[in-house]
């Protein structure tokens, strides 16, 4: 019943949602075929493959290369192992999974949004941050749209966020698909969910 009800709130929203979502990076590639970085975001923000990286303070190693620019919660890590991203995303030979993560705004995404927050008000849930994830795979130095597939992500709550509150994430996929995902780990301080291969926006919601 509630997501029928969320998929009601957010059918205005959806009929004008655009083929696309809108993304507020362009990228660039090295020629190398292993690098991946928007042109709007510090060299400083990529990650390799297998690196280890801070979760809402726990140190964990994040298994896909990428742009990891998300400022608003407290890190972000690909958790499922890099042998088994490349089977999930259906990857071939020469092919390297990649992944950008920013933050995102009505600015920068504003149909997208429009459906987070209509989601958001028909479930009663309260966002508190909002990200922007391309999943997809570089080849001969270009970038490689995915469409099939999914990988685990671990996301750290914002600073000051209530940790006594259950979280979910509101998934906005091009066309404007919503779907909502629960949090699959156990720590009060992060989310974890699923990613789906391609541009989606997920919105971390409180209940």
């Amino acid at each position: 019943m509630k997501m029928k009800k969320i998929l009601a709130a957010t059918l205005a929203a959806t009929m004008v949602m655009a083929s696309a979502l809108t993304a507020s990076a362009t990228t660039q590639s090295s020629g190398s075929g292993d690098t991946y970085v928007p042109t709007t975001y510090a060299e400083k923000a990529t990650v390799t493959a297998n690196a280890p990286t801070k979760v809402a303070g726990l140190e964990v190693i994040t298994s896909v290369a990428g742009v990891y620019a998300a400022e608003k919660v407290q890190g972000v890590a690909v958790k499922t192992d890099l042998a088994t991203v490349k089977a999930n995303l259906g990857l071939k030979v020469g092919q390297i999974p990649k992944v950008t993560i920013y933050d995102t705004d009505p600015k920068k995404s504003d149909k997208a949004m429009a459906c987070v927050n209509a989601a958001a008000e028909a479930a009663g849930l309260d966002v508190v941050a909002t990200l922007n994830v391309d999943l997809g795979a570089v080849e001969k130095g270009k970038w490689v749209t995915l469409t099939d597939g999914s990988v685990a992500m671990a996301v750290g709550l914002p600073k000051g966020a209530d940790t006594t509150k259950t979280y979910s994430i509101i998934c906005v996929q091009p066309g404007g698909v919503v779907t909502m995902l629960e949090d699959i780990d156990t720590n009060p301080k992060t989310v974890t969910f699923d990613v789906k291969a391609g541009l989606g926006t997920y919105a971390l919601a409180a209940n």
